[in-house]
């Protein structure tokens, strides 16, 4: 039985929020609840355990995460978001060598449960390449990473990001549209909320 674990990036400053975005109030269903929150919420149903990558704020971050499990591992809030990306691989790895990662920022608060379903169908198909969901043309998140990959990008140096990875290494993804827009949102600022 393949496990998947997923990873949550909210290591960041939010400075174009202007505040702490991992804490901005997210209107759900059920309610307003932290972004960060959103993110998690989002991707755990297709996943067995929790990784959260802190950095600024931490302390409030994970008190925003309240009873929700998670492993926390730390990365430099100013560094480049690949080196918060290569910290949660790395704890994965340690975790559960053989698992498939489940990469969402923390600034991305949804994905339909349809839309995690195709995705986690074709990470079982392609069972050694990345699943990126596509909407319109776009990449977008969440991007299913099985283990032979997160040992790659374990190591790699990955100067511009992860983006231009799978451009560059096409070889290792699959990309699968989706109608689902939700894939592509991610909230960088107070007018991102309004959207």
């Amino acid at each position: 039985m393949m496990r998947r674990i997923g990873l949550i990036l909210a290591a960041g400053r939010g400075r174009r929020m202007g505040r702490t975005k991992q804490l901005v109030p997210w209107p759900g269903e059920k309610g307003a609840k932290p972004l960060v929150c959103a993110a998690y919420d989002a991707i755990r149903p297709i996943c067995d355990e929790m990784i959260v990558v802190l950095g600024h704020d931490a302390e409030a971050v994970t008190a925003a995460l309240g009873e929700r499990p998670f492993q926390p591992v730390y990365s430099e809030p100013d560094g480049p978001m690949f080196e918060s990306i290569r910290a949660g691989l790395k704890a994965a790895q340690r975790s559960d060598a053989k698992a498939t990662v489940v990469l969402q920022p923390g600034d991305q608060p949804e994905v339909a449960a349809a839309t995690l379903e195709v995705l986690r169908d074709w990470s079982l198909k392609r069972a050694v390449r990345t699943i990126i969901p596509e909407y319109r043309g776009k990449g977008g998140h969440p991007v299913l990473i099985p283990a032979s990959v997160v040992a790659v990008l374990a190591d790699a140096d990955c100067p511009s990001g992860l983006g231009d990875f799978w451009i560059e290494r096409p070889e290792l993804c699959h990309r699968v549209p989706v109608e689902d827009a939700g894939v592509l949102r991610d909230i960088d600022t107070l007018g991102d909320l309004r959207e």
